[in-house]
């Protein structure tokens, strides 16, 4: 299956959640676009020395909202003619979140839309997190972009998680940040593998 790593916001822990996804359940990593570094890919391999990384579809210095790195740098792209990887079992991690430009007429939901794919949701806890977790849920409604689950990374809040469960009626996963050499999580593994089978 190819799943795309979608977030509520920029820094919402797409990275670590899609090293912790590669290591465990063995999917070769793709970026869809990069701007500036570090880079992510450097990132998980780093974090998951074992997972395939195949690099981004688009590498910007600046880092920056992509369509203005775009535009600083003179790059010739467009937003659609980015290319995914034909890899079986592969995550296309985004940039930023759902409407964070890719050029400057397209978003990453716009991208998810015209090719479609199932997603993984990756949000955190903050201060107002919950609306712009429930923002984005009805943006992938709205866009029929199946939600696999929404992945909420550092330490677990029952009661948010409990809220966001029996409003959106979307499986919750809870993933802490890690290093290297924690990445590999027993009971992550298993309540992924349940989820994509149903």
């Amino acid at each position: 299956m190819q799943i795309y790593i979608s977030g509520i916001h920029t820094d919402a822990g797409k990275t670590h959640f899609s090293a912790a996804f590669c290591a465990n359940l063995e999917y070769d990593y793709f970026k869809l676009i990069q701007a500036g570094v570090p880079k992510d890919c450097d990132l998980v391999a780093k974090l998951s020395p074992t997972t395939r990384v195949l690099g981004e579809g688009f590498f910007l210095q600046t880092p920056a909202s992509p369509h203005l790195a775009k535009i600083k740098e003179k790059a010739d792209y467009k937003a659609f003619d980015l290319q995914i990887p034909k890899n079986e079992n592969l995550l296309i991690e985004l940039a930023g979140g759902l409407f964070s430009p890719l050029d400057e007429n397209h978003t990453m939901i716009d991208f998810m839309q015209k090719f479609k794919k199932p997603t993984i949701l990756v949000g955190r806890y903050y201060l107002g997190s919950i609306n712009h977790i429930l923002l984005s849920i009805e943006a992938l409604k709205n866009r029929q972009i199946p939600i696999l689950f929404l992945a909420m990374m550092g330490e677990k809040e029952n009661l948010q998680d409990k809220f966001i469960q029996d409003y959106t009626q979307i499986p919750i996963i809870n993933l802490n940040f890690f290093d290297e050499e924690s990445i590999e999580n027993k009971e992550f593994k298993a309540q992924v593998k349940v989820l994509l089978k149903d």
